[in-house]
């Protein structure tokens, strides 16, 4: 077979692990290479996997991709490069932590768990045809990564290679590894013939019977856990739970529920899985539900008095109101109903989606991360950025709801001393000049209106002049004139207007544009620039450190060489923005980035942070300008090419 060179292989790694194109220029950054170069090493590299069912393919404006025609010829060709000698391949950052032999070996430990299987490290080698030296140069980072769910690889003479721990965490980690997000049917092979089916018979039934409703997904993951629990308990492999738990899981309706689950079970299976009730009763408490009905009243008290303050940090710092939107906050409940018991258990959750929506739907991902500090406050548990990015898909449909393309949908009230037919129709014509622009909350007499009326609404339309002064209020004739509308429209569309006349010289402080800076960590790009700002007085201490926090609860490096800090809460007036680029690419938190972007916005213009940011991320990533940026781009340069892209990312 043969052998790729180092950076051959790194190019096949970033291909292979890519979830979409991959641009020549920011490979040729990655590895510090000319295009030329790299556009020479795929030439050479498709006439090697060209025999193993595999090209890359050059795709005109988007960048490379990988095409796979024969999976196992190309991925067992694969497995080999990727795990030749260390001493002939420098293992690198451009490797993903999710790296497929890594995975692979992680995979066989825990399938030997489950059944309770002695492997040794010749053993373990063989199987997944690499070289011993290969596997021993692996074990390092396998370490690593069981040491996230709190394990240990252990390795000796006698019993090889295992995985130990805590019962619980070994059962989550098998979960995690083996049998997550895949439909329950194809896990036949593993176990007993039709016991899958038998206990998803068994499950369901019993939940209809105690009207207790799960999500397909909850019920799956349910299941798929009461599975491993069988293969652990027949090799007496049991959990024990503090009393203090077992106490308070005696009183819940899903302690009942497990209870005759596991009767069901033992009847049915000749399973006796008595020893771990608490076990399941947990992972019943943490399942998702359907409704709110399925959840206990003082739970839901305590979770809707605690989204009372949310709701309210948020309008603190961003000034956006969320406390008369209904769908959200019961979509929360439901949701925090279960996700606050898998933080307090400790139940790992991966989000496939994190990537996108905080790519996608950045200002959702904002308020998500400022409702989880503050839950954090509240609670003292820490909400890490997986259950962050559920948290904003929530938060994601009520920014839809409160408008159409980034506006916001303003809420009239009209206020008519002429009749009814009068107010009906200034109504309908409204409706019919802006759309869904607005939503005409109520028509009443003028006798009828009040100060706290003024407060529920964004705009008074008033057929009679008021005593109260108010820039929401526009007077106008019964018939309402097109110069009228006219006036109405510039309250209706002044957000957006406040939008397009963002002039990017003003934002984009040419004094805080700095290029080919040779900084080493993250630590020392956040240092370095914040106290830059401070120093000119961008940003005061405060927003400095909100910056930290905010990094510290989840990473704002987003892909292709880029991260984009900012601040959770922020002090400031004005609108201001750095952009350092390193002289050589840093690895973030996971990937490598070159690119910083520092984004100070006041609480106030939260609709124009996320304008702003989906404009970066469009002209940067979308369309490439990040290479230009790094190898070419001066500040004028940088602020005229944005300005071209305004239009399409609004």
């Amino acid at each position: 077979m043969e052998l790729l060179n180092k950076r051959e292989v790194e190019i096949l790694h970033l291909l292979h692990n890519s979830k979409g194109f991959q641009n020549g220029q920011s490979i040729a950054l990655l590895l510090e290479v000319s295009t030329r170069t790299i556009r020479n090493d795929i030439k050479k590299l498709n006439q090697i996997i060209s025999k193993y069912g595999a090209r890359v393919v050059s795709h005109k404006g988007k960048g490379y991709e990988l095409e796979i025609g024969e999976e196992d010829a190309f991925e067992q060709f694969y497995v080999n490069q990727m795990t030749k000698d260390s001493s002939q391949i420098e293992r690198t950052n451009l490797i993903p932590e999710d790296n497929h032999v890594e995975d692979q070996i992680i995979k066989k430990l825990l399938m030997n768990c489950l059944t309770d299987t002695r492997i040794h490290q010749e053993e373990l080698a063989e199987e997944l045809f690499i070289s011993l030296s290969a596997f021993k140069s692996y074990l390092s980072s396998v370490k690593n990564k069981m040491a996230i769910h709190r394990l240990k690889v252990t390795t000796d003479r006698f019993n090889g290679v295992k995985v130990t721990g805590n019962e619980d965490k070994i059962r989550f980690c098998i979960s995690e590894y083996l049998f997550n997000h895949q439909s329950i049917e194809v896990y036949n092979d593993i176990f007993p013939e039709n016991e899958i089916k038998r206990l998803k018979d068994i499950t369901l039934q019993v939940l209809l019977r105690n009207q207790l409703k799960l999500t397909d997904v909850a019920l799956e993951n349910l299941i798929i856990h009461i599975e491993i629990t069988i293969r652990r308990v027949l090799r007496n492999r049991l959990i024990d739970h503090p009393i203090r738990v077992t106490e308070a899981f005696k009183d819940t309706k899903e302690y009942k529920v497990a209870s005759e689950i596991i009767k069901e079970i033992n009847s049915t299976l000749d399973i006796n899985l008595e020893a771990e009730i608490y076990y399941i009763t947990q992972h019943l408490l943490a399942s998702s539900r359907l409704y709110c009905k399925d959840i206990d009243d003082k739970e839901y008290k305590t979770i809707h008095s605690m989204l009372r303050t949310v709701i309210s940090e948020i309008k603190e710092k961003t000034s956006i109101d969320f406390s008369n939107d209904q769908q959200l906050i019961e979509g929360l409940i439901i949701h925090l109903s279960v996700a606050l018991k898998r933080i307090e258990y400790q139940m790992n959750i991966r989000n496939d989606v994190l990537h996108s929506i905080k790519n996608n739907y950045p200002l959702a991902f904002q308020l998500a991360a400022i409702a989880s500090n503050k839950i954090n406050d509240l609670t003292k548990l820490r909400i890490d950025e997986n259950e962050i990015g559920f948290l904003a898909i929530h938060f994601g449909v009520a920014l839809e709801k409160k408008g159409l393309n980034n506006q916001i949908v303003k809420k009239v009230l009209i206020v008519c001393g002429s009749g009814v037919a009068t107010a009906s129709l200034i109504k309908e014509k409204i409706l019919n000049y802006y759309g869904q622009q607005i939503s005409v909350v109520e028509t009443i007499s003028f006798a009828e209106f009040n100060q706290a009326l003024l407060e529920q609404v964004d705009i008074v339309v008033s057929t009679v002049p008021m005593d109260i002064v108010s820039n929401k209020i526009i007077t106008v004739s019964p018939i309402l004139s097109n110069k009228e509308l006219a006036s109405i429209k510039r309250k209706v569309i002044e957000e957006n207007e406040e939008i397009d006349k963002i002039n990017y010289r003003n934002i984009f402080k040419k004094e805080l544009f700095i290029k080919n800076i040779d900084l080493a960590s993250k630590e020392d790009v956040l240092h370095f620039i914040t106290n830059l700002m401070v120093k000119d007085q961008y940003i005061d201490e405060y927003t400095k450190n909100s910056i930290y926090e905010r990094e510290r609860m989840a990473s704002t490096e987003l892909s292709n060489l880029l991260a984009i800090p900012h601040p959770l809460d922020n002090n400031m007036m004005e609108t201001t923005i750095a952009v350092c680029i390193l002289k050589k690419p840093i690895v973030w938190d996971r990937e490598k980035v070159q690119v910083v972007i520092v984004l100070s916005v006041p609480k106030d213009k939260q609709k124009i942070w996320e304008i702003i940011f989906k404009q970066l991320y469009y002209f940067l990533i979308e369309e490439f300008g990040i290479t230009k940026l790094i190898s070419q781009y001066k500040y004028e340069d940088f602020i005229r090419n944005l300005s071209k892209y305004k239009e399409k990312s609004i």
